[in-house]
């Protein structure tokens, strides 16, 4: 003898999933935005005794070119983007803090030799050594300390632009795995968050090259 279910015996239908804001690349973003706005106010000086900006300077130099050549990668493999985007965005964020620390440690230090230059300048006066002759504060050297220290931080918005859109491009991957509808999923808006990471890829790998270029021409400066 059967029985007729019930509504109420009737099995549950499970809600529908959300894809914001429990996904983990969602997360990751808001990550972003803390990461940088923690370490962002650090200008370190010193760390173990050591000029922090020399100690830090290795880490974004190595990391950068790494970090563009992976964004590159997952812009022109989309399906690289739902298998290695959530370790490339952690990936991403930790060279994120990295330069930001590293920028901020430059100017720390740039800000250090200036006023040791016009420590210098000033001993060169009247009273001073120089007899009468004033010395000039920084000259060449000076002139490459700040240029060296804009470079850093226009790199440091470079990389914080191109781990924003890499976090955005691999939410975007997962949400179209997720679901087709909606603008999100919109192949298009992809393809656009794809290129714009390229460019920046791109830009972010030469601006680290040229900042790190003229960190070494300000060293051998320095040393003469």
């Amino acid at each position: 003898m059967t029985t007729a279910l019930t509504e109420s015996d009737t099995p549950a239908k499970p809600p529908a999933r959300r894809f914001f804001p429990s996904d983990p690349s969602v997360l990751l973003l808001a990550a972003t935005f803390v990461v940088a706005a923690a370490v962002a106010p650090f200008e370190l000086s010193k760390l173990f005794g050591l000029p922090a900006h020399a100690l830090f300077l290795h880490v974004p130099v190595v990391l950068v070119p790494i970090l563009a050549g992976v964004v590159i990668a997952l812009a022109v493999r989309p399906v690289w983007r739902v298998r290695y985007g959530l370790a490339a965005d952690v990936f991403g964020i930790v060279t994120m803090a990295a330069t930001i620390l590293t920028a901020g440690a430059g100017e720390k230090l740039r800000d250090e030799r200036l006023q040791r230059m016009k420590a210098i300048g000033r001993a060169g006066g009247p009273d001073g050594p120089g007899g009468g002759r004033p010395r000039r504060a920084g000259g060449g050297e000076g002139n490459l300390l700040e240029r060296h220290a804009e470079l850093g931080g226009q790199l440091r918005l470079l990389v914080i632009a191109l781990v924003l859109l890499l976090v955005v491009l691999v939410i975007l991957a997962r949400y179209r795995a997720f679901t087709t509808e909606g603008f999100l999923a919109s192949p298009a808006l992809g393809t656009v968050v794809a290129a714009l990471a390229v460019v920046a890829a791109v830009v972010s790998a030469i601006w680290v090259v040229r900042t790190g270029h003229l960190g070494a021409e300000m060293t051998w400066h320095g040393g003469d």
